[in-house]
Order: structure tokens, then sequence, then C-alpha cells
């Protein structure tokens, strides 16, 4: 245990990838909102999709795991805004969704080889 470094575990998940626009942000989030119990509202689906798009433009970081972190911050601050349709109230099941969530996403942000 002494040679573990937190720093360098998260520095070893890097992936590429794939270049972003707001309409495959849209139509991602679709398929994502439609497979798993979890709804942006519908009047603020357009507004989630371009702030996960200008977070995508503006951190320029490729590391899997800091993305699961920031989506998963991103669906807990608009849960608590109530911009979340959610069947959990409890927060460590929302925690457990928001996470399968966001690996989700990342896998299909991931560029084809």
């Amino acid at each position: 245990m002494a040679n573990y470094s937190y720093s360098k575990e998260i520095n070893q998940n890097n992936v590429i990838f794939h270049e972003l626009d707001i309409e495959k942000v849209r139509k991602m989030f679709t398929k994502i909102f439609a497979t798993y119990s979890l709804k942006v509202k519908d009047d603020i689906f357009d507004s989630f999709c371009e702030d996960f798009y200008d977070l995508a433009e503006m951190i320029r970081n490729s590391n899997e795991r800091i993305w699961r972190m920031i989506i998963t911050d991103m669906f807990f601050s608009y849960d608590e805004k109530g911009y979340l349709v959610t069947t959990a109230s409890d927060n460590k099941i929302k925690r457990k969704q928001f996470a399968i969530i966001a690996n989700a996403i990342t896998s299909r942000l991931r560029a084809e080889n």
C-alpha cells in the first residue's frame, strides 16, 4: 500500500472520445433516458443537452473516471433543482443510478477504433 497513488490510478483511465455536436448529444440522451428509469423534464431537455455539450467543449479531459464524476455531479445538480424525474428518493440509490448512467454515457462517448 505504501506505493499506492490515487492520482496515478486516475491517469491510467484515459480514453479517446469521439467528436460531439449538439445533435449527437441530444440523440445520445434520448436513448439513455429511454433505457433507464431517469428522465430530465421535457421542458429542460434541450437545456440539459446544451449544458452537457458546453461542458464537453470546455473540459478537454479524456479521463473516463473524471467524466463519470462530472456526469454524476451534473445529475445531482439537476435533481436538486427539481429538473429530474426519478423513481428513487434515497440519495444512496440515486448515486448508484447516476453512476450507472454516467458509465453508459462514457461508453457511448468512446471513439470507435
